[in-house]
């Protein structure tokens, strides 16, 4: 069988009182957790593609992290209804949220008031991951807010160039890395504040304590809260993170007040995939979690999606019309159902190649691929080679997990 996006049923969002029952509604039976800027919208698609899969009414919900308080039939409320399914022989439907991944507080509540869904991870080459996150959560907005005047630094004039704002008021990727890489290891040494307050709010805990009491005894590394413990507080009204408070005090005409602080701040931390997933294994046996390596999505489609829809207990089926669509939500098609035709990939790029910008500025969310690759990363050799390092352990920690390499592991 066959079915392209542009026949995927999309439904609407059923607004039900607090008081409402779930019954006669269905769980979904996987979540994409992210990573974020790895293909999550792209994987959905593909995924929701299949012709006994359904989509939700949007693909990320962000319902655990987001809309806590609202009752679980408001969620469930976004996926197919018991007779839906039944009337179109679907088996499977799901979200993609990439804001789950980094906080065990999300885990905590999905296992709470969902187990047993299937659990999907996207990961990217680290330092690929963090370059396109920079670009695209850092210096595209800070080019749109400067041009517009909605800087918080009221010193740089607004309508100037691109150019401009690049040589004058931009930090590098080179001193955002540095000043990460910091405080990472600060955060990860033993004791330290990652391992300290992730023990404080979660070791006492009943569906982590046994885990931090086995860590304890068998001498393994810790449980880390890194993204909401490790870059700290705001330090005062120019200065959102403390990580950045020498590089502001030598830069004062600098932007760094932007929207999405918790992307800006973690280039690295959110390429280090292992340590928020090790949260994710509590709450699930290992063979419901499913890495898909996002080279996988680019150079093996096809047998990434056998395999994944297999391990999904789904038939088999061809996905040419779906693939055939495109990937989402890249360049400057923008959108999680925004699709970017395989023919505007420029094929010297390798791979899926570069997507051309529009306007002048390319701009993606935080979620798809498709930027230049490590090696054309415009930073010191022994800047690379000081990241590459920091990140490998838990690079080989994430394939003892997983049980899968991917080609940067």
């Amino acid at each position: 069988h066959k079915r392209t996006s542009d026949s995927a049923i999309k439904y609407p969002k059923r607004d039900l009182p607090p008081e409402s029952s779930p019954w006669g509604m269905c769980k979904p039976g996987f979540l994409i957790i992210g990573a974020g800027k790895c293909g999550t919208s792209s994987l959905y698609h593909y995924i929701t593609g299949h012709d006994r899969v359904l989509p939700a009414s949007e693909k990320q919900i962000h319902y655990f992290k987001y809309f806590p308080t609202k009752p679980m039939s408001w969620y469930l409320g976004h996926f197919p209804s018991t007779q839906t399914f039944l009337g179109s022989g679907a088996l499977l439907s799901g979200e993609a949220s990439p804001g789950y991944l980094p906080y065990p507080d999300v885990v905590a509540l999905a296992q709470k008031r969902l187990p047993g869904p299937k659990i999907i991870l996207t990961a990217r080459d680290p330092l690929d991951r963090a370059w396109s996150s920079y670009r695209y959560n850092y210096v595209a907005p800070a080019l749109e807010w400067a041009m517009k005047g909605k800087l918080r630094e009221k010193s740089i004039p607004k309508g100037m160039t691109e150019d401009y704002y690049r040589e004058n008021h931009l930090f590098s990727f080179e001193e955002m890395l540095k000043a990460e890489l910091k405080v990472l290891r600060e955060c990860f040494e033993p004791g330290g504040r990652g391992e300290r307050k992730a023990k404080e709010r979660f070791g006492k805990m009943a569906w982590a304590i046994d885990e931090f009491q086995r860590r304890e005894q068998q001498g393994l590394p810790p449980l880390i809260d890194l993204d909401e413990h490790c870059y700290g507080d705001k330090v005062k009204h120019l200065v959102p993170r403390r990580q950045w408070a020498d590089l502001i005090e030598a830069n004062p005409d600098k932007i760094i007040n932007l929207p999405n602080l918790h992307l800006v701040q973690s280039f690295i931390g959110r390429s280090i995939y292992a340590l928020p997933l090790e949260w994710w294994y509590i709450a699930s046996p290992p063979e419901d979690i499913y890495l898909v390596c996002n080279e996988d999505m680019r150079d093996n489609t096809a047998d990434m999606l056998n395999r994944l829809t297999s391990w999904l207990g789904l038939p088999d089926f061809d996905f040419s019309d779906v693939v055939s669509q495109g990937m989402y939500n890249v360049g400057g098609h923008q959108g999680y159902d925004k699709a970017t035709p395989w023919q505007e990939v420029d094929p010297d790029a390798g791979d899926a190649g570069d997507i051309q910008p529009h306007d002048g500025i390319q701009k993606e969310d935080e979620h798809d691929l498709l930027e230049e690759r490590e090696e054309n990363i415009p930073i010191p050799e022994d800047l690379r080679k000081e990241v590459l390092d920091f990140v490998r352990p838990y690079n080989e920690r994430l394939f003892e997990l997983t049980g899968q390499r991917c080609s940067w592991l």
